[in-house]
């Protein structure tokens, strides 16, 4: 009898809140961020066909690593795949790293990688992912669904009586021992349905710690968590930004003041000035110790002139240079003065 209702539909094995079958894919018409792509009988003959042929066991990676050029580690592999009612079904043998993480629901929902011919329908699958965030539309949430609790109570009512029957499991239920089968389920759904409120009352609790630290009012939905967290993001890429800014012009100042230094010194010409700007940027410490070894140069407006000597002609140089030119000394003294009038 018991094998008769757990039949009415896809029986999801999970021991200690860890799924041991998976719906990785769902059949009909799916639609996903990536387009839309159908699953139908013929698809999933092509699906089982392509993963009996190639007789490997598929991958379930972390957030789709496997299909990115780094190092991705499995998080577990499926040995088998069959048809169910409402999806390709896997079985899955995970790792203990990943069956910590759904044992906490940490990771909550699943991701195929599937390859889809011209015509749309999908012919075999590449890979799975536990993510939170699945491409396709309405995804099956695992451990999460009213079928899989139900086989979690007939798997525990099997476990502690094989041989029970329907009267014993009504009985268990509250139920008079000539209840139906249709009554039984309902009874069962109540339990589950019940489970499933107590899970979302801790997570409300949970939530409503996570709700206090963002500042935010009891009743906020989910959408209003998520633009908090983004806009808090944003924020520190702005600050981020504004100290960056800052870093800049506290060097800029600083290198031209030691520029400005160097000029004054005269261990530069003002030829260098741009050179010297972009190594004091670059090498704050190489260009002061640069700067302290060169050698000085004579800075503009320090040249020591002396003044000059009274006299037309005190050393005779003037002389010299008339008698090399031919002009005589009373030429000179006849037209030198009336060229300056």
């Amino acid at each position: 009898m018991i094998e008769q209702i757990a039949m009415t539909a896809d029986h999801i094995e999970v021991r200690d809140g860890v799924p041991e079958e998976i719906k990785i894919l769902p059949l009909g018409r799916v639609e996903s961020k990536k387009g839309t792509f159908l699953v139908d009988d013929l698809s999933a003959e092509m699906i089982l066909r392509e993963f009996k042929d190639r007789k490997l066991d598929l991958v379930v990676d972390y957030e789709h690593q496997t299909m990115l050029n780094v190092q991705a580690p499995a998080g577990g592999w499926i040995r088998e795949l069959r048809k169910g009612e409402d999806a390709i079904i896997a079985k899955v043998e995970w790792t203990d790293k990943a069956a910590e993480y759904l044992k906490n629901k940490e990771y909550r929902y699943l991701s195929p990688v599937v390859k889809v011919r011209k015509d749309g329908r999908v012919t075999a699958i590449h890979s799975v992912a536990l993510t939170n965030v699945p491409a396709i539309n309405g995804m099956f949430a695992m451990c999460a669904d009213n079928d899989g609790t139900l086989d979690e109570l007939f798997n525990e009512i099997e476990k502690e009586d094989k041989d029970m029957d329907l009267k014993e499991i009504a009985r268990l239920l509250g139920l008079p021992e000539d209840a139906t089968e249709e009554q039984v389920r309902t009874a069962l759904a109540g339990v589950a349905a019940k489970m499933k409120e107590g899970s979302a009352e801790q997570e409300v609790v949970a939530n409503s710690t996570i709700l206090g630290l963002l500042e935010l009012p009891d009743e906020a939905r989910t959408e209003d968590v998520t633009a908090k967290i983004m806009a808090l993001k944003a924020g520190d890429a702005t600050l981020a930004q504004r100290v960056q800014d800052l870093e800049g012009q506290i060097k800029g100042k600083a290198a031209d003041d030691a520029v400005a230094a160097a000029l004054k010194d005269g261990k530069i010409a003002a030829a260098q000035k741009e050179w010297a700007r972009s190594y004091a940027l670059k090498d704050p410490e190489g260009f002061k110790a640069f700067v302290e070894q060169a050698p000085a140069m004579v800075p503009q407006g320090r040249m020591a002139l002396k003044d000059a000597p009274e006299g037309k002609d005190p050393d005779g140089n003037q002389k010299l240079i008339l008698k090399n030119l031919g002009i005589s000394d009373e030429d000179f003294e006849k037209y030198a003065d009336k060229e300056g009038e």
